[in-house]
C-alpha cells in the first residue's frame, strides 16, 4: 500500500480505554519478531513509568510537553490509555469526557506548517490542554509553569539517542538556574524502529511529513528529507521514515545550520540535572 494511503486509513482510538485495549492486545500477542518482542518490553516499562508519575503526582500535577514528532507521539498515546474517564461526562465527544491534560508546546521560530496542523489535530483527539510558548526553551517553561502553577513533574519525549540522551535516568530534576520541576523520560530507552513498529502496530495518526522522507523535525530551515531514504533507480522523492535501517542515520536532514542546531542542544542540555531514582 502507498504510505499516503497507508496513513489516511489510520485513526484516532475514541476513547482511553479503546487504546488501551488495543495495547493490551499488542502486549498479548505472540511476537512475530524480535522486533516486536523488544517493543512489547518497552510499552510495558514505559506505562510503569506513566503510571508511577501520575501516582505520585496526580493528573493535575503532571504536564506532557508535546511538539508532535514521533517520540511524543508514543509517549502521548501511551499516557492517554492510563487516563480515566470523568465520573459523570456531559458530552458525547471523547475528548471532552476527560479531564483536560495539561501540556506544553515550545514552538520552533520556523516550524512546519503540516507539524502545526497535526499538532492542533493530535492534541484535541487525544484531550490536551495545549499551551503554546515559543523558544528559547528556558524562558517557555518558565512561563508555563506560571500560569500552571500546580504542574510539578512534566513528561519529555527524549530518548537515549538523542542530543545530551545518554546520561539521563527516567525521573530527574531540572539544573539549577532552570525552572524548577521534575523531567520524566518514559521513551527514554526506546529505539527507532520500536517507534515506528508501535505506531504502525496500533495504526496511530502521525505527521504525513514521516511518509516524505522526514526522520526527525524541527525548524523549517534546519530540517529536511534524509539523504538515507532518497530513492533510487530514477524514482524520485524519499522513502517513508520507518524504512530507515540504520538508526545511527536518523537526524542526518537535521543540522544544515550548524549554529542553530548547536544553540538547540545546548538548550536541551540546560534541561539535564539530578537524578531523583
Amino acid at each position: 500500500m502507498d504510505p499516503a494511503s497507508q496513513l489516511q486509513s489510520y485513526t484516532y482510538p475514541a476513547s482511553p480505554a479503546e487504546l488501551r485495549e488495543s495495547i493490551d492486545s499488542f502486549l498479548n500477542e505472540p511476537p512475530s519478531s524480535d522486533l516486536r518482542a523488544q517493543t512489547q518490553e518497552r510499552v510495558r516499562d514505559s506505562l510503569e513509568v506513566i503510571q508511577k508519575a501520575l501516582d505520585e503526582y496526580g493528573p493535575e500535577g503532571l504536564a506532557l510537553s508535546y511538539n508532535g514528532g514521533k517520540d511524543c507521539l508514543v509517549l502521548l498515546a501511551l499516557y492517554y490509555s492510563l487516563i480515566p474517564p470523568q465520573p459523570s461526562p456531559k458530552s458525547t465527544s471523547p475528548a471532552a469526557q476527560l479531564l483536560p491534560s495539561p501540556s506544553i508546546y515550545v514552538t520552533p521560530k520556523h516550524p512546519f506548517p503540516q507539524v502545526e496542523s497535526f499538532v492542533d489535530e493530535s492534541a484535541a483527539a487525544f484531550g490536551l490542554e495545549l499551551i503554546r510558548i515559543p523558544v528559547p526553551m528556558k524562558a517557555a517553561f518558565e512561563d508555563y509553569l506560571r500560569r500552571k502553577t500546580g504542574v510539578r513533574a512534566i513528561m519529555v519525549g527524549t530518548r537515549r539517542g538523542d542530543p545530551h540522551g545518554e546520561g539521563l535516568r527516567t525521573c530527574q530534576r531540572t539544573d539549577q538556574g532552570w525552572p524548577d520541576f521534575v523531567r520524566v523520560h518514559p521513551v527514554l530507552e526506546w529505539r527507532y524502529a520500536e517507534v515506528w513498529e508501535f505506531l504502525r502496530a496500533l495504526q496511530i495518526p502521525y505527521c504525513e511529513l514521516y511518509d516524505q522522507g522526514y526522520t526527525s523535525l524541527g525548524d523549517v530551515h534546519d530540517t529536511h528529507p534524509n539523504p538515507a531514504l532518497k530513492r533510487e533507480n530514477g524514482e524520485e522523492g524519499f522513502r517513508p521514515a520507518w524504512q530507515l535501517v540504520d538508526e545511527d542515520m536518523e537526524r542526518a536532514g537535521r543540522g544544515s545550520d550548524k549554529k542553530e542546531r548547536k544553540a538547540h542542544e545546548n538548550v536541551k542540555a540546560g534541561l539535564v540535572g539530578k537524578a531523583e531514582n
